[in-house]
């Protein structure tokens, strides 16, 4: 049974499978490299984030969230759901490409959106001031001294364990069983997403109409 929840609990579970008592000090950097692929690679309800961001008229970037404090960590990675408000009325942003809506300089009410380094790009910019409203998948905030737990190790610990295994494979160069640990990963992954979807959209559910007294 995984009961690990923290850095440190993390770190002595990769030693333990390792069977290895000389790669005490590049364990970090395993974890470090698992979480950057989890980061590429999921895309879950303990990643989501909301925000929202005042506009003025003309200004057609806006930044994207981009805080890296341990603690308080909120990276964007990747748009779920923008929304416009201005004068009482909301309107959703669809995704345009950035080169084929460069033409639209005319400002009016955004109907679009593309993304531009770390800034947000509106098409066209507002003509007058409004609140974006954002949802959006973040960066799990990485694991260390001053950050010793976050959603994505609470919520997956084998997750966490298995790809920190598969990363340390280069630095041991396959003496452990990298093969079996794929499996592992992909395996967990695979359920971690299922999880995922019975817990967004629920199935099976009959509704009854309302009786009527």
């Amino acid at each position: 049974m995984i009961s690990f929840q923290d850095y440190e609990g993390l770190k002595s579970a990769v030693a333990d499978w390792l069977g290895r008592d000389d790669l005490a000090s590049r364990i970090p950097d395993f974890i470090a490299l698992a979480e950057r692929r989890m980061a590429r690679e999921l895309r879950l309800r303990v990643l989501e984030r909301r925000a929202e961001a005042e506009v003025q008229a003309g200004q057609k970037h806006v930044p994207l969230p981009f805080r890296r404090e341990p603690g308080s960590w909120d990276v964007f990675l990747e748009m779920r759901d923008l929304a416009w408000e201005s004068a009482g009325r909301r309107r959703d942003l669809a995704y345009l490409p950035l080169d084929g809506s460069a033409a639209e300089n005319t400002p009016g009410e955004p109907r679009g959106f593309s993304i531009l380094g770390r800034d947000l790009v509106l098409w066209p910019a507002p003509q007058s001031a409004g609140r974006l409203h954002l949802a959006y998948w973040a960066e799990p905030a990485p694991l260390g001294p001053e950050q010793p737990a976050n959603e994505l190790l609470l919520a997956a610990p084998d997750l966490y364990l298995y790809a920190a295994l598969v990363e340390s494979a280069p630095y041991t160069r396959a003496s452990a069983p990298l093969e079996l640990w794929e499996r592992f990963y992909a395996t967990a992954r695979a359920r971690l997403e299922q999880a995922e979807q019975r817990g967004r959209f629920t199935s099976n559910l009959r509704m009854r109409p309302a009786r009527r007294v």
